[in-house]
């Protein structure tokens, strides 16, 4: 009678499991969500992954969209204009990002955005900095200077200091000790480490689904009110 018991109560915990599991991998359900009392404001960000969005369907709170301009020395996002002209006529606060290469000449990364994202964009620049697999594989002195010279280039053109999309692998050993940029968080799993400084905007969900987008995307906060993010525009 005993051991049915215990079989039974481990079958139950395992379907239990089993749907947790569904649901999370099936992006049913989502655990991280910010405090609104802090991060009032919600935005999105997307690239030509979403392909072209029905902007009349898209919820009007998600007030603020970060757009891919390009990445490397070369990349331009093939999505960018039209993304630029459509998200202008819904009056959203637009910005744009650059995907930073770490074998590619910093300097020449950057005028690729700048010639890319011209006086496109409201918000200021933003270089996403993010490591795919082990950041100790990597030249932390070459990414270094290559990184700070395309921020350095980006910023002598914007006169505005450059926002850093960064995950906590990549702030812990690049961005924490040599810069002091606002930053753009990557956090999906777990709430934004304390330690962090300078968070301005948080990438919470990766894979939602929302009406007029026809692909999962990614959903962002910005640390303040509405009042807050228009002071960030460029005049």
């Amino acid at each position: 009678m005993k051991k049915n018991f215990v079989k039974l109560t481990l079958l139950f915990f395992a379907i239990i499991f089993g749907i947790v599991c569904f649901l999370l991998l099936g992006r049913k359900i989502w655990f991280i969500y910010p405090d609104k009392n802090i991060y009032s404001v919600d935005g999105l960000d997307i690239s030509h992954h979403q392909g072209r969005i029905n902007w009349e369907k898209v919820d009007r709170k998600y007030r603020f969209v970060f757009i891919k301009a390009t990445e490397g020395d070369t990349f331009i996002d093939k999505r960018f204009y039209e993304n630029v002209y459509d998200i202008k006529n819904t009056n959203r606060i637009l910005g744009a990002y650059h995907f930073f290469h770490f074998n590619y000449n910093g300097i020449e990364q950057a005028e690729n955005f700048i010639r890319v994202a011209g006086n496109n964009i409201d918000l200021p620049p933003v270089v996403d900095f993010e490591f795919t697999g082990n950041p100790g594989k990597f030249d932390k002195i070459k990414i270094l200077k290559e990184l700070n010279n395309c921020i350095n280039t980006i910023e002598e053109h914007y006169k505005h200091k450059v926002i850093i999309y960064t995950t906590h692998d990549a702030y812990k050993y690049i961005i924490k000790d040599n810069f002091n940029n606002p930053i753009w968080c990557r956090s999906v799993i777990f709430p934004i480490n304390k330690n962090i400084k300078n968070v301005l905007f948080w990438q919470y969900h990766n894979s939602a689904i929302i009406d007029g987008i026809d692909t999962k995307v990614d959903l962002n906060v910005f640390k303040g009110n509405l009042a807050g993010l228009k002071e960030m525009i460029m005049k």
